[in-house]
């Protein structure tokens, strides 16, 4: 149970030395956007490129070409996702989530939180986080499609431009 032989060592040793050297070359010709936490379809090929990478360093059932192609054909879907979602409209809004504005000039965007599932505590925290400590300081908080906030002061800028397009279509509004 605790050891069963230097072979096996070996053998777990060489794979994760080969997997770990094929993932860096796989992710570097997949590109920056292999790395990105952005969206949900994201999150779950970074999860299963981690499974896939600890079933071949360990399982020996899986040989190492098994777990190449799979990363292979994992990387390659997140690639054709991403190309797509960037070229097809209707593709882009069934596979990624657009930023909620969820707070504007002091004033809980209720409808929008609820439908979001965020609380007044998180917003609250997101402004904290960034040094404020009153929300009548806070211009908007927005909820990227990532999960993080976004927090824009009042005064920081000279133009809101970035949350423009949510103010302007009602985005959030009760």
């Amino acid at each position: 149970m605790w050891f069963d032989s230097w072979t096996d060592i070996a053998q777990i040793a060489l794979t994760s030395l080969c997997i770990y050297a094929l993932i860096i070359v796989l992710l570097l010709l997949a590109g920056k956007r292999s790395l990105a936490k952005l969206n949900v379809f994201d999150l779950v090929v970074t999860i299963a490129l981690g499974s896939i990478l600890a079933s071949t360093m360990i399982v020996k059932d899986i040989s190492l070409s098994d777990g190449l192609v799979a990363m292979g054909v994992l990387v390659l879907l997140q690639f054709l996702v991403s190309w797509l979602s960037v070229r097809v409209r209707w593709f882009k809004r069934l596979i990624r989530s657009d930023a909620r504005l969820i707070f504007r000039d002091g004033s809980f965007l209720e409808g929008a939180m609820r439908e979001e599932r965020v609380t007044q505590a998180e917003v609250l925290a997101a402004i904290r986080k960034k040094g404020h400590g009153k929300t009548e300081e806070i211009a908007a908080v927005v909820l990227e499609t990532d999960g993080d906030f976004s927090v824009i002061a009042h005064g920081r800028a000279a133009d809101y431009s970035a949350v423009a397009p949510m103010l302007s279509d009602g985005e959030g509004k009760e």
